[in-house]
């Protein structure tokens, strides 16, 4: 664990007192609520400004990324309405947000895998990237906002697993951080071995976050599938948390053994590396509910697009 004095020289908000720190999340946590306090449905990107982002995975039939493609060789409509892209990347740089859980649970094997997958994962990561590290156990702490790679497998090499599950206060952290990294391309990958068991927030305050959210939620649950599949009820729904958190926002849900964690975050690593993201202002622009419609021109492949489809128009 890192000492208490070292998280203070780093964080800003840390605090040697739990109770104290408990009270801060608290305070985090109710911010981030403030913002999607209106939000009346679940499958929504919002947003403050008139610029849509849109982050697309092109896939072909055999689940391989479809890659060289251009502006032009994307159909994009808001409301039926055509649009034009003012900003398109491709292969560039993107911020992504650790959320990792460091809980009693994930300790040994675990963690030792989980080190060791990030970092191979993240020797084939797009150079300009910059990560942001969450960790939770009791609580939810900001390790480290927009540092290089080698920054974040140093501060992981120095914590500790101890304590227990703050899932829900760590991910809603984590959606309030990723509204200040410098990206338009974004990204949010939460690690956690288990279900929810101290958090302020509950799992429908999480969800609504999560389809608030402008960045891609890539979830991985190390061992549910299995503890699911031996009628553990309270692990089948942390399966169906995970899983919903990516799919309202075209992410992706994994539940590996720890062994397997490596090939997972480098499969993580090159779906956001292979994305399209497009950037651009709605003709309309009326408050209200809109739906996002991203298709490929004429073509003999017949690709899988995976992107979120629906936000909110302020």
């Amino acid at each position: 664990m890192i000492p208490r004095l070292f998280v203070c020289l780093k964080l800003i908000s840390c605090t040697l007192i739990s109770l104290r720190s408990r009270l801060i999340a608290a305070v985090v946590v109710a911010a981030a609520l403030l913002v999607s306090a209106q939000a009346q449905n679940e499958d929504v990107i919002r947003f403050n400004t008139d610029l849509v982002t849109v982050n697309v995975a092109v896939k072909d039939g055999k689940g391989r990324s479809l890659l060289g493609l251009k502006p032009q060789d994307f159909l994009i409509t808001d409301e039926n309405n055509p649009v034009t892209p003012e900003f398109f990347d491709s292969d560039g740089p993107a911020s992504i947000v650790f959320v990792v859980d460091t809980s009693s649970s994930m300790s040994g094997s675990k963690w030792k895998s989980l080190i060791a997958g990030l970092k191979d994962a993240l020797k084939n990561a797009s150079d300009g990237n910059d990560y942001t590290l969450i960790a939770f156990s009791d609580n939810p702490l900001l390790l480290a906002k927009s540092v290089s790679a080698s920054q974040l497998l140093t501060l992981l090499r120095e914590l500790k697993p101890a304590g227990n599950t703050a899932l829900y206060d760590g991910m809603v952290l984590g959606f309030d951080v990723l509204k200040q990294v410098p990206q338009r391309h974004k990204a949010l990958v939460l690690i956690s071995d288990g279900e929810d068991t101290v958090s302020w927030l509950s799992l429908a305050e999480v969800e609504k976050e999560a389809s608030g959210c402008r960045s891609t939620i890539y979830s991985i649950g190390i061992l549910l599938k299995e503890s699911c599949n031996h009628r553990n009820k309270k692990t089948c729904v942390g399966q169906d948390t995970i899983t919903q958190l990516a799919k309202v926002t075209g992410g992706l849900a994994y539940f590996p053994k720890p062994e397997q964690l490596s090939p997972v975050l480098k499969e993580i690593s090159s779906d956001v590396r292979s994305q399209y993201s497009f950037s651009y202002y709605p003709l309309d622009k009326r408050p209200g509910w809109r739906e996002v419609r991203v298709a490929i021109g004429p073509t003999e492949r017949r690709p899988n697009l995976r992107y979120q489809q629906r936000y909110l128009m302020r």
